[in-house]
């Protein structure tokens, strides 16, 4: 009979390989085993988060976490399950327990930078932000969320702010590719507001809106990036079909 941690690597395995139906199975067949195992309980509390079903991961979480308290790695998950939910005062006490254990994480001081930054806590927000820098110095999200709440209290320069325009721009692109539309438009929006002739943040927009079914609003974006580029004759031509489609 296999050993618990040969099986939860197979369980691991499937995981990674999006074999989401398999990955629970054998989790659940853990936990038949070991109902208190915490990796399995982390395990299907990362899958639960990733099919939508929030109560269920948060429940799983807490779950392992009473058993192994000192897991970062669960921690960090309920806090970026809690800040996804606008839980922000939960998610940032559960990025505190992160620090508490590992004090120089980048990840978890950007994100716990992020939360403090949604509930208007600049000042602290922007110490978190520092931090991230501190110890990593081309942590892109970190730097551009301190430039964002610096734009936020009219402390950059013209050209820092086309600087920022376009890194959020740039961050908005990777996060539309990981799959994140909110946060990829208000990365977008956000460039707009810092370089407002910034044509292919405008175009982006346009495409991620379109996305989530917005296309009013879409075309308004397609249409503002050809009058910065009334060039664009690709651009143009799909604006007249896109248009005929509405």
């Amino acid at each position: 009979m296999p050993k618990i941690s040969e099986v939860l690597q197979l369980a691991f395995q499937y995981h990674r390989s999006n074999h989401l139906v398999k990955a629970k199975e054998v989790y659940n067949l853990i936990l038949e085993q070991q109902p208190h195992h915490p990796e399995a309980l982390y395990g299907l509390g990362t899958l639960a988060q990733q099919v939508g079903q929030h109560q269920s991961a948060e429940k799983l979480f807490i779950a392992a976490l009473q058993i192994h308290p000192k897991s970062t790695k669960t921690w960090f998950s309920l806090g970026n399950l809690r800040q996804a939910q606008g839980q922000l005062k939960e998610a940032e006490s559960a990025y505190k327990q992160v620090l508490a254990l590992q004090p120089n994480s980048v990840a978890v001081y950007n994100n716990l930078g992020y939360t403090l930054q949604q509930q208007g806590k600049l000042e602290e927000a922007i110490t978190c932000y520092q931090k991230a820098l501190e110890f990593q110095s081309d942590c892109a999200e970190a730097e551009v969320n301190l430039g964002n709440i610096l734009y936020s209290q009219g402390k950059l320069s013209p050209e820092q702010k086309v600087y920022y325009g376009a890194l959020n721009n740039k961050l908005g692109i990777d996060r539309k590719k990981a799959g994140n539309l909110k946060i990829a438009i208000a990365y977008f929006q956000q460039a707009i507001a810092l370089q407002p002739d910034l044509g292919n943040a405008h175009y982006n927009l346009g495409t991620a809106l379109q996305e989530q079914g917005q296309f009013e609003d879409s075309l308004t974006c397609y249409q503002r990036a050809l009058e910065l580029n009334p060039d664009n004759f690709e651009l143009r031509d799909f604006i007249i079909i896109y248009q005929a489609l509405l």
